[in-house]
């Protein structure tokens, strides 16, 4: 990765050449139709005349930078375009999120209370980081049933339409929106040894990382086949392992193998080992999750939520002519 100084003396180059240029030429910078952001001409930095005192006492006139305000704007729309949240949730946030059943209502509090904490969780101080919504009675319980159990089930223990996936969006969005990071930085023990803060002092946004079980474990297998030596496989390991949040949407939905159940286990348990948070949702119960993603995983996972570990069934919103997924 490129200095920051090196790069922000880059672009102060390339600025004061701009503005060298336009000196040279006797008349007011003309913005290109193609200029995205006319303040800096797309430099990424404000370049300003300001004194500046000598150690002789004599005050000069100096050319100084400051980050202009495309340079957070453009990060944060790069931002949400790698988390990869999907295009009918753009619009996903708390304040259109509708509370119209008690199910809905603890989905709310339970994801604010939990942003709340988010500052505080994000440090990585604690093993509970996670967060869960899971069926009070799973979808594959409910498969298994004949005849009218079966329909009875899915009237009394519906999981479906009840803003899941709105709420996790949304928590995404507040995410990458408001939370920064520090990242850890390796230390020479015996040469640092009084050098308690291992963080680096440049923090960054943080990174969130949406998927949807089913294409999201289509795309690991179909990548592990894939001819490239394994390149496209290991990239996608990588990044639902190593993102600061993993979003995983309808957890346990793709079709179980030993395959899958392996995958589950590497990315839950690599992301436990690191105190890395997940933020996730089941239409299958404690038990049939398990049987799904695998004990291990599963246990990892549960263990990761503490108490934030929600069990809710109501109303489908869909069926009342909703729009809430």
């Amino acid at each position: 990765m490129q200095h920051l100084g090196t790069a922000i003396q880059e672009v102060m180059a390339r600025a004061k050449a701009m503005s060298k240029q336009s000196e040279n030429s006797n008349s007011q910078t003309e913005h290109s139709e193609d200029t995205k952001c006319t303040a800096c001409n797309d430099t990424g930095l404000i370049i300003e005349k300001k004194e500046q005192k000598q150690p002789n006492g004599k005050v000069v006139l100096k050319d100084l930078g400051r980050p202009c305000h495309c340079v957070q704007k453009r990060a944060l729309k790069k931002a949400f375009k790698n988390s990869l949240i999907p295009d009918e949730f753009k619009n996903a946030r708390f304040d259109n999120y509708e509370t119209n059943s008690d199910a809905q209502e603890t989905l709310f509090n339970a994801i604010k209370e939990y942003l709340k904490d988010f500052p505080e969780i994000i440090k990585g101080e604690s093993e509970q980081n996670s967060l869960g919504f899971i069926a009070a009675f799973g979808e594959t319980r409910i498969r298994s049933l004949q005849g009218e159990a079966k329909y009875q089930a899915k009237a009394d223990h519906n999981n479906f339409g009840l803003g899941k996936t709105h709420l996790q969006m949304a928590a995404a969005k507040w995410i990458l929106n408001r939370i920064r990071v520090r990242d850890d930085i390796e230390m020479n023990v015996k040469s640092n040894a009084d050098f308690l803060d291992t963080k680096s002092k440049f923090d960054r946004g943080c990174q969130v990382l949406c998927v949807s079980d089913i294409t999201f474990m289509d795309d690991l297998t179909s990548a592990k086949m894939a001819g490239d030596g394994g390149g496209t496989f290991k990239n996608l390991l990588h990044n639902a392992i190593n993102v600061d949040v993993l979003v995983w949407d309808d957890l346990g939905k793709a079709k179980y193998s030993e395959s899958k159940e392996g995958l589950y286990y590497q990315i839950i348990n690599e992301r436990y080992l690191h105190k890395r948070p997940i933020i996730f949702s089941s239409n299958e119960d404690k038990g049939t999750l398990s049987e799904k993603i695998g004990y291990a995983a599963s246990s990892r996972l549960l263990g990761m939520c503490g108490d934030r570990l929600y069990a809710v069934e109501g109303e489908d919103y869909r069926m009342r002519g909703g729009v809430q997924l």
